[in-house]
């Protein structure tokens, strides 16, 4: 490929095209065509793009070529294609070769011009001819020069061209007055381009001066700022400085020797300076070592029988930060001291990990949960649904920051794994980018179709079961994986805005619904105080038969507030409880329970009461089997005859009988206390 021109309006150049600032390529303007876009290509793009171009450009010549007697409109046809065609190349020659070829009809043309013309003279024919063609080819070689760069030099030719023209035959005819105007017409867009060059170019000259005058301006002020230190910003001033191209005629050789003291003076403060950074670096050496020593013993000094670890952690810490206040030391020195700052830390952490056991604990703890991310992160590289891993994988990075710090050499040993890990799902990744764009597009139909689930419930009046149903898709549409993020924000819109439709609707309803309840607990605590007053029926019989209604009337009021709930139905056995209490009392033959049916109580008198029946009942029949049993053994007695002597039979009956008795006083005791506590609350 030719090489390209580069001038500062164009980042490419050559004799056909040209590519703008813009990145825009262009075929230039011509005899026949004006300059029109063919593409627009990235910078590192451009020389494949033109070549493409030209090879487009050669297959048209081997057309046009290939073409033997075209007919006129097909001539036609390819001119069109010529003018619309994208290809780089001279047009120019392409369309007069396409003009100049013979066709069926100029053929029939040129016989009957031969046999009109036999009469003239040979010799004026060929005359003239051959200066139309003299002519021709000035044009031609003009055309051809005025699409170069080198000034000077096609200036020269178009002058030697134009004496040769004034030089040739004296034809005074319409097609040499034409050709001369096209050979003006080249020749002043000639001037005009370069007119416009020269004039780009002196722009250019000026816009360098402007920049070497702002690198002079920087390179003072590090001067003036005595940035003795400054070694990589002047190095980078002096690369833009021998960068920056010609200056406008005259105004150089000053800005350069002004550039060149400033450059010494640097340089001469700058060899003061590495001195000073010397000493410094040695004085930076002496107090690192006397930290490490410091380091190095603190962590001597750990074992089983430390205690103060707060303090000691404290010491060490802040030795640790006096570390990194302490500047460079000098370079040869620096991997030597670097080491040992290691190695104290690591022995640090080492023996603390070793004696302290909360320690120990902390460090085991943040260790498992980077070991599991880490698992995790590899577990990764065989996930089918990369889309999915690939959101995943940024979750990993977020969890690792969160999890604490470990000691230093454990806390990179395991980075390395995770890092090793994450890189290499990375280029798993970049390597199937397709693939991740189909399991996207993939996820975003499983969604559209829950969009479409969701539509269909969000009007149902079933809420129940639609709550439980949109809950479900929720659950799913959690499960699938992600869509792209262009897609995202739009998809989750429809199907939040066909969740948030039920559950407007879902409230609406329940809020109706709560006004319902309020009035069914209205409506039961009017039943449970008619249900109050039959627990003082003088009729306990009657009172039953008339609470049935009131029950049915009770369960079919409707549901309450669920905070009413559990008071409602606890107030509703409980008056039940006293009107059936009180009926089966009057059915039982206990005069007891007689009383206590007619007696006017509340329900926790009453419940009171009737467990202390239950209870007086039960020791009851104790005492009874206690009597029976005293009953027995004084029976057992009668069967010993009287004797002088000590009968141990006897003895062992009597201490029975005593045992029993001792007993059957307490339960007596019993029924006494619980018959007056019961008569008491009966009179309260």
């Amino acid at each position: 490929m030719e090489e390209a021109k580069t001038t500062s309006q164009y980042i490419y150049e050559d004799e056909f095209s040209f590519v703008n600032q813009e990145k825009e390529l262009f075929l230039k303007e011509s005899d026949h065509f004006e300059k029109r876009k063919l593409a627009e290509v990235s910078e590192e793009k451009i020389d494949e793009k033109v070549q493409e171009l030209k090879k487009a450009f050669t297959s048209l010549q081997k057309k046009v070529e290939g073409l033997e007697n075209p007919d006129p409109g097909e001539v036609e046809e390819i001119q069109e294609e010529l003018k619309k065609a994208e290809a780089i190349g001279d047009f120019d020659v392409l369309l007069d070769q396409l003009s100049n070829l013979p066709t069926a009809d100029n053929e029939t043309e040129t016989e009957a011009a031969k046999e009109e013309d036999s009469e003239m003279d040979e010799s004026e024919v060929d005359s003239e001819a051959k200066g139309i063609t003299f002519y021709k080819d000035i044009v031609a070689k003009a055309g051809k020069l005025s699409k170069q760069n080198d000034w000077p030099y096609v200036s020269s030719e178009l002058d030697s061209l134009s004496r040769e023209w004034a030089e040739g035959p004296d034809l005074d005819s319409d097609e040499v007055a034409k050709l001369f105007k096209k050979f003006n017409d080249i020749v002043d867009a000639f001037e005009k381009r370069k007119e416009e060059h020269y004039e780009n170019l002196k722009k250019q000259r000026e816009g360098n001066l402007e920049k070497k005058k702002s690198l002079l301006s920087q390179l003072k002020e590090i001067i003036d700022e005595e940035e003795w230190g400054a070694t990589g910003k002047v190095g980078k001033i002096k690369s833009q400085w021998n960068a920056v191209g010609s200056l406008p005629s005259g105004k150089g050789e000053d800005l350069d020797s002004t550039f060149e003291s400033y450059l010494n003076t640097f340089n001469d403060h700058k060899v003061d300076r590495l001195v000073q950074k010397r000493q410094k670096e040695e004085q930076n050496l002496m107090l690192k070592l006397s930290i490490l020593d410091k380091m190095e013993k603190a962590a001597s000094s750990i074992d089983n029988s430390t205690q103060n670890w707060k303090e000691l952690d404290d010491e060490f810490e802040d030795l640790t930060k006096q570390w990194k206040k302490v500047g460079r030391v000098p370079k040869e020195k620096s991997n030597e001291v670097w080491s040992r700052y290691k190695a104290a830390q690591d022995e640090y952490y080492d023996r603390k990990y070793r004696y302290d056991r909360k320690h120990q604990s902390k460090v085991d703890k943040f260790t498992s949960k980077k070991e599991q991310i880490i698992e995790e992160a590899e577990a990764l590289l065989e996930e089918q649904d990369l889309a999915t891993a690939a959101r995943k994988i940024n979750r990993l990075h977020h969890r690792w920051k969160k999890v604490g710090n470990l000691p230093q050499r454990a806390e990179d040993r395991l980075w390395d794994r995770f890092k090793s890990a994450t890189d290499a799902f990375n280029e798993r990744k970049s390597n199937n980018i397709d693939k991740i764009k189909e399991q996207e597009e993939e996820h975003y139909k499983q969604k559209l179709e829950l969009i479409e689930q969701a539509e269909s419930i969000k009007d149902t009046d079933d809420f129940d079961k639609g709550h439980q149903q949109m809950q479900q898709l929720m659950k799913e549409w959690k499960a699938i994986g992600p869509v792209q993020r262009k897609k995202s924000n739009k998809i989750w819109k429809k199907f939040k805005g066909a969740m948030d439709v039920f559950y407007d609707r879902r409230r609406d309803h329940f809020k109706d619904q709560k006004e319902e309840r309020k009035e069914n607990l209205e409506e039961k605590q009017e039943i449970l105080e008619k249900l109050k007053e039959l627990g003082q029926h003088e009729d306990p019989i009657e009172a039953v038969e008339i609470a049935k209604e009131l029950q049915e009337k009770f369960k079919s009021a409707g549901y309450v507030p669920i905070k009413h709930k559990n008071e409602m139905w606890k107030k509703y056995r409980e008056a039940c409880d006293v009107i059936y209490d009180r009926f089966r009392a009057a059915k039982s033959g206990d005069k007891f329970d007689r009383e206590l049916a007619k007696a006017d109580l509340d329900p926790e008198q009453r419940s009171k009461i009737q467990d202390m029946r239950k209870e007086y009942k039960k020791v009851k029949k104790e005492v009874n089997q206690l009597e029976n049993e005293v009953l027995q053994y004084q029976e057992k007695k009668t069967y010993f005859k009287p004797s002088k002597g000590e009968n141990p039979l006897l003895k062992e009956v009597q201490q029975k009988i005593d045992k029993v008795e001792n007993k059957l006083h307490k339960k007596q005791d019993k029924l006494e206390s619980l018959t007056k506590e019961m008569e008491e609350i009966k009179q309260d």
